[in-house]
């Protein structure tokens, strides 16, 4: 290649045309000016918070994470749910773990049972009541 325009790579001058050079000069400068906008902003690069410990993206807080005081009252939640279960009687223990645990919807369940959809559904939401003033 005969030219006289040459970009630096990993500390090598490599010759280039002249349309290549332009090219990358051109996204040098852009990338330039968009790191200047950004400080005029005060917005800055989580690498630059990097330490030797810590990367600085791991210094970002997840908002979507529940915080600790959910995740026990969850779990304690849970747990007096199963203390409830076991003051069912069978039938209705046998009913909400096919329903809740298992996955079936009452369709699936009446036909497996032979017992009507609506008396699936209605035995249903009267457990639930059961279990909603065991819970409370």
């Amino acid at each position: 290649m005969n030219s006289d325009k040459y970009i630096k790579i990993n500390g090598e001058l490599v010759p280039v045309t002249e349309e290549v050079y332009i090219t990358y000069h051109k996204m040098a400068r852009r990338e330039r000016y968009l790191e200047e906008k950004d400080a005029e902003k005060g917005k800055t690069l989580y690498s630059n918070l990097d330490t030797r410990d810590t990367l600085g993206e791991e210094m970002i807080p997840d908002l979507s994470a529940a915080s600790i005081e959910e995740t026990i009252l969850a779990r304690c939640m849970v747990e007096k749910l199963y203390d409830c279960l076991f003051v069912l009687d069978k039938t209705e223990l046998k009913l909400i773990k096919s329903l809740f645990f298992v996955g079936y919807s009452e369709r699936e369940l009446s036909k497996i049972t032979g017992i009507p959809r609506k008396t699936i559904g209605y035995q249903k939401r009267r457990i639930l009541k059961k279990l909603k003033k065991l819970l409370n």
